[in-house]
């Protein structure tokens, strides 16, 4: 039986390089974790939310795509400081942020 401990927080995900040109089909993404591909997606500067399919989608899309190349639709906004009063653009949903 496990004890009834509280779940400790999810650490933020950091940006981390994934070799896309070692991976072989989009299976491959697939069976990684979610935050693995959001780590890969946030180090390339572009979108990472989504699901798993569509991060592995959006990840296989830019295989052999140069950094420089990548669409700019695909590329997140920003981030912007956000104002504890709540003032501020975007109307707290957090666009551009992972």
């Amino acid at each position: 039986k496990k004890a009834d401990a509280p779940a400790a927080p999810a650490a933020p995900v950091e940006p981390l390089e994934l070799k896309l040109s070692k991976i072989g089909d989009i299976a491959e993404l697939e069976a990684m974790s979610l935050d693995r591909l959001k780590a890969a997606l946030m180090f390339l500067g572009v979108k990472c939310g989504g699901t798993l399919e569509q991060r592995a989608e959006r990840l296989w899309s830019l295989k052999g795509v140069k950094k420089e190349d990548i669409d700019p639709k695909l590329l997140a906004k920003p981030s912007k400081k956000r104002k504890r009063d709540g003032e501020g653009e975007g109307g707290g949903k957090g666009e551009g942020e992972c």
